[in-house]
């Protein structure tokens, strides 16, 4: 399903753009699947990233590992999206990894900018997570995920609106580093006062 929006834009399923890649888990008990050198990111992982580059994971997996489940090597430049516990968490993969089954990836398709996407999934979260369903943890399927609309420009226009939101971006995070600098300043500043009382330096 398709249908106009702006000027060269058009509306598209979430899979017409992406392959949606599921993740699973080895035996935990089996130490030989574990503290190997293949990245296996978790919705752990996400919630603890300070930018959206994923380089490394908590734990990793062995090739033996690997082989033991039904996780799938996903490429450099996908999308590993949270889609349990809780729906949300997002990143941009900067090398090849799996995940664990409360992950999605998504590996884009020629047609889509994986900065454009990134934005506009971290946008929907609030969306998606109404789509999640449950009964001990809201989870949103592999199927729904498919069928989530998302806007798509032409590729040129992709690119240059994720450039401009890059761009604020880290102008926003830089500003929030000086804020937090300053407040922890402040947050000084009655010790520091003090101490200058009871040195007689006040």
């Amino acid at each position: 399903m398709i249908k106009s929006y702006l000027d060269g834009w058009q509306w598209v399923k979430l899979g017409d753009v992406c392959e949606i890649i599921n993740g699973s888990t080895p035996k935990s008990t089996i130490d030989e699947y574990w503290n190997g050198d293949i990245v296996w990111i978790t919705p752990t992982d996400l919630g603890q990233l300070s930018t959206p580059i994923i380089k490394d994971s908590l734990r990793k997996i062995t090739e033996k590992g690997y082989k033991s489940c039904n996780t799938n090597i996903v490429p450099k430049g996908s999308i590993i999206f949270s889609c349990r516990a809780p729906i949300g968490h997002i990143g941009i993969a900067d090398v090849s990894l799996c995940t664990n089954q409360g992950c999605k990836s998504f590996v884009l398709k020629e047609n889509i900018d994986q900065w454009f996407l990134y934005y506009y999934i971290k946008e929907s979260v609030p969306e998606l997570q109404s789509l999640g369903s449950g009964a001990t943890f809201k989870e949103i399927s592999k199927s729904k995920l498919a069928t989530f609309p998302i806007p798509l420009p032409p590729i040129d226009e992709q690119k240059r609106i994720a450039s401009i939101l890059n761009e604020q971006m880290s102008a926003v995070e830089t500003a929030r580093k000086a804020a937090e600098a300053q407040l922890e300043a402040i947050n000084q500043l009655p010790s520091a006062l003090l101490r200058l009382a009871f040195n007689g330096e006040l």
